[in-house]
């Protein structure tokens, strides 16, 4: 079993750019983008409205996001052994221009 899970966002990430220019711009992408970024939207609102209208903001909001569905919304295969102690998920942003890692929602 693996013990630690990390959630890993990072800088200038395209994706959430991408969503951001959805939520700013009403920009459209094809398909395949589209189903890619439709996730990461609702982090871009999030952290829009807490009035972090960054793109770091939404990389690191996105990244709780999806911290916080593994911890609560997730298969019994990953709840159990979290219950249990075995098991961590943990998020995390690399900046790509130092190469430092700041892990958070520990």
């Amino acid at each position: 079993m693996v013990p630690l899970i990390v959630v890993m966002g990072h800088e200038a990430c395209g994706a959430v750019k991408a969503a951001m220019s959805v939520v700013r711009d009403n920009a459209q992408f094809p398909s395949n983008i589209a189903k890619m970024i439709q996730p990461i939207v609702p982090a871009v609102l999030e952290a829009a409205h807490g009035g972090q209208d960054s793109l770091e903001a939404a990389v690191r909001q996105n990244v709780h996001r999806v911290v916080r569905e593994l911890r609560e919304e997730a298969s019994p295969v990953l709840l159990k052994p979290q219950a249990a102690g075995t098991l961590k998920v943990v998020g995390a942003y690399y900046n790509l221009g130092s190469g430092k890692v700041d892990f958070f929602d520990a």
